[in-house]
């Protein structure tokens, strides 16, 4: 990285779970104030007689209202007079997820390569699924570039969007837009830029996902180093013999290729949430039945669905056949409004009626078949929304997420799985 003022953006504003992560990484962290109220975080390195610090700065009043709406204005701004490259529309809808900001101050300056400063706040970054401002680039959350001053020769391949890229109202143009690229079209108004996948590709894809998810769950195991060593050269060959690397992205490729004990925890957290995407490809297939909305899928069984480990799992990828349109497309429409409402509740937190929304909304009406209603809203585990334990919540709020984009890649791709719209 050059070595510029950063500045992390996030959608995910939670400084008492960025305390929480100072302090396990750096436990001598000096943080002038409670977990969810400070507004300075320093840690301290010392080399010999040289001591190197790194100092997060965090101004509540900052993403704040009226500020916020101005800042996120000149961002987009300042943006529009980068060259125009594809992944410039891109980078205009994510400024409009993000909520939350940290300042930063490096003395003395870091150092591009090996300074532990930078591994820090790289932990930081992913942990809010966030980005790092510099004033000639936007960068993802190990410090590669997604879209910068130097245009497409600078923007680097292997950089990794966050999770959202875009949030904004439907009564807003570029909020329409999203919306129209999420919705299902019906027959006669099929979008004309979908990319939607064979039964081929998506078998390729589920089983590519198999592995990914299998390597997320390796690394956290309670078995001893030589066990999983063994498991990751298992997995490798299996990889292999199926004929699928090709499919990986590369995002996945370096979490398949980590050796045990090498996954960063966000990694394996991202890769392990692939499941609920998953169980939607092994759906799709016939392989498996999809879990209720507030549960999350048995592994194991998904696994063993979808031949992990077995000499002939390659059979999947021979004859293929998907579901038919019309039950993709209603699936498609079910987790759009189940999505729509877990992130609507994840903003607002305030109770609806589910049921009238969904049948009177602008952008309706929704389905909401077999979603069950707890006092009109919304139920988790029969407690209506705001009741349910904020740990229901965050599961099927991610599950959700990972289950809609799913659908919506086998409706209308692109060929990119991770690309897939979750826009709500």
């Amino acid at each position: 990285m050059a070595m510029e003022p950063i500045t992390l953006f996030s959608r995910i504003a939670d400084p008492a779970g960025v305390a929480r992560c100072l302090r396990e990484l750096a436990p001598a962290v000096q943080i002038d104030g409670a977990e969810d109220d400070w507004h300075k975080a320093v840690i301290t390195f010392a080399d010999g007689m040289r001591k190197r610090t790194l100092t997060l700065t965090h101004d509540p009043a900052y993403y704040g209202e009226p500020n916020w709406s101005t800042q996120m204005s000149g961002m987009r701004g300042y943006f529009g007079r980068f060259p125009d490259t594809a992944r410039k529309p891109q980078v205009m809808n994510l400024t409009t997820s993000f909520h939350f900001s940290l300042g930063t101050l490096f003395d003395p300056d870091f150092e591009p390569e090996g300074d532990q400063r930078l591994d820090i706040l790289f932990a930081v970054t992913e942990l809010l699924d966030g980005v790092l401002f510099t004033p000639s680039s936007l960068r993802d959350a190990r410090g590669r570039i997604l879209f910068g001053a130097g245009g497409e020769d600078g923007e680097d391949p292997n950089a990794v969007w966050p999770r959202v890229l875009g949030e904004v109202s439907v009564s807003e143009p570029i909020g329409a837009a999203m919306h129209e690229r999420s919705r299902r079209k019906p027959p006669g108004e099929a979008n004309e830029n979908a990319e939607p996948p064979t039964a081929a590709r998506v078998a390729r894809r589920a089983l590519a996902l198999t592995c990914v998810t299998a390597r997320a769950v390796l690394e956290r195991d309670a078995v001893d180093d030589l066990g999983r060593r063994g498991a990751h050269d298992r997995l490798l060959a299996w990889a292999r013999d199926v004929g699928i690397e090709d499919e990986l992205e590369p995002d996945e490729q370096e979490v398949l290729q980590r050796p045990p004990g090498k996954l960063d925890e966000q990694m394996q957290i991202n890769s392990g949430w692939r499941l609920e995407g998953l169980v939607v490809l092994a759906w799709a297939l016939g392989r498996f039945e999809l879990p209720p909305h507030d549960q999350l899928v048995s592994m194991d069984p998904l696994w063993r669905s979808l031949g992990l480990f077995e000499a002939d799992a390659g059979a999947l990828l021979a004859n293929p056949t998907l579901r038919p349109d019309e039950e993709i497309g209603a699936l498609r429409d079910r987790l759009f409004a189940l999505h729509w409402r877990l992130r609507n509740f994840y903003l607002h937190c305030g109770v609806m009626d589910f049921a009238e929304f969904a049948r009177t909304c602008s952008f309706g009406p929704l389905d909401i078949t077999g979603l069950p209603l707890v006092e009109g809203d919304l139920g988790l585990q029969g407690a209506r929304i705001d009741r349910a334990p904020p740990n229901v919540f965050s599961s099927a709020h991610s599950a959700a997420q990972e289950r809609h984009q799913a659908v919506n890649w086998l409706w209308e791709g692109p060929r990119q799985y991770s690309l897939a719209s979750v826009a709500t």
